[in-house]
């Protein structure tokens, strides 16, 4: 997207050009710092491509990524409208409101959620009955409750990643697409650049934030980065007879309606597929039987595109994210797997400044890469 002067090189290199990459080159460029993006293909191509675009309210389910989710949940709105401002790329968010959907009347995992948003000071709504139905109309009758986040919106993850690389652009950083890091240089202890086919691109510091793809850069460093591709297929339907009014999330998957009047449908889980991204026939099976069993009436909308992408899964399931224990200056950021568009603003925000103080922030203690040797 633009080059740099020749013979400056950068402070800190960041090898993957998804939202957690993009976010964290926009963040870096913030501080001032000399920022170059390698990514090998064109950006946002793989899990934020295929990614629905969820920016719902974090659950106890997530667990240790808790307090990240709500750090990133809160950032979006501001963030998406500096990004949008400063590039004019449109990105498609949307705050249609979640409804989590249960077949129970009074289900008390249903309200244990509700109990723990309402601490952590989000609006959340409690429907049963003929309030459900008013909401969500094409829902099966067989629901009998569920719990509403207002707030939550979705996104083209996408265009949300073209717009924060062009937005760190304009805040000075380099983009280089079609780029592929080969590995690591290393030379006492330090990374000195990364390796592509054009030869070692210099940096004063290396993030790697390639996603899936982050593993094979381990030997380089002789250190395992424990990821695993996750495949996802999803499909997108058009023209539903029944208006879908709120992202849905039941019976295991979710039903998005997005800004351009497309619902999207997702998503299987398939750690078994490796790294491939054909949709296959037992996949879309899925995603047709799951509209079966939460809102019928989607099934004679018209199918307007099935896709499939490769989510960053870890050994451990548990984000990535920090220094590479023997390495002065190179640093992690990968595992997210279905949580990656939430958590990649907190992600880029909290490493960001990490990288600049040179001290890992408490609240990205419990992802440290040391914890796999």
């Amino acid at each position: 997207m633009t080059a740099r002067a020749a013979g400056t090189a950068p402070d800190i290199v960041i090898v993957g050009g998804g939202i957690i990459g993009c976010a964290l080159a926009f963040d870096l460029a913030g501080y001032g710092m000399k920022v170059e993006l390698l990514e090998r293909r064109e950006l946002a191509r793989e899990a934020s491509w295929a990614s629905a675009g969820i920016i719902s309210p974090p659950t106890p389910a997530l667990g240790t990524r808790a307090e990240l989710g709500l750090i990133g949940f809160r950032r979006y709105p501001e963030l998406v409208a500096e990004v949008e401002g400063m590039t004019g790329i449109g990105t498609g968010f949307v705050q249609t409101g979640e409804l989590m959907a249960w077949r129970e009347a009074d289900s008390a995992e249903l309200r244990e959620i509700q109990s723990w948003q309402a601490g952590a000071g989000l609006q959340t709504v409690w429907l049963d009955g003929s309030a459900l139905r008013e909401r969500e109309p094409a829902l099966r009758v067989e629901f009998a409750s569920g719990l509403l986040t207002p707030e939550t919106a979705s996104i083209r993850l996408d265009r949300f990643t073209v717009a924060l690389a062009r937005a760190a652009v304009i805040r000075g950083a380099t983009i280089r697409e079609f780029s592929m890091a080969q590995g690591i240089a290393i030379s006492g202890g330090r990374a000195t650049g990364v390796q592509t086919f054009e030869g070692v691109r210099p940096a004063g510091a290396v993030v790697i934030a390639a996603g899936a793809w982050s593993a094979s850069l381990s030997d380089s460093l002789d250190y395992t980065i424990a990821t695993r591709p996750v495949r996802g297929q999803m499909m997108s339907i058009v023209n539903p007879p029944v208006r879908i009014n709120s992202v849905i999330a039941a019976e295991g998957g979710y039903i998005v309606p997005r800004a351009d009047g497309s619902v999207a449908v997702g998503a299987t889980e398939e750690p078994d597929a490796g790294f491939d991204v054909r949709v296959t026939p037992a996949g879309i099976a899925w995603l047709v039987d799951l509209v079966d069993r939460v809102a019928p009436s989607l099934n004679l909308g018209t199918l307007e595109s099935t896709w499939a992408g490769l989510r960053p899964g870890s050994d451990d399931g548990e984000l990535i994210v920090g220094k590479v224990p023997h390495l002065d200056n190179v640093w992690v950021a990968t595992g997210h797997f279905r949580s990656g568009a939430l958590l990649g603003p907190a992600t880029s925000q909290l490493l960001a400044a990490a990288i600049v103080a040179n001290r890992v922030d408490e609240r990205l203690a419990a992802f440290g890469p040391e914890r796999f040797g």
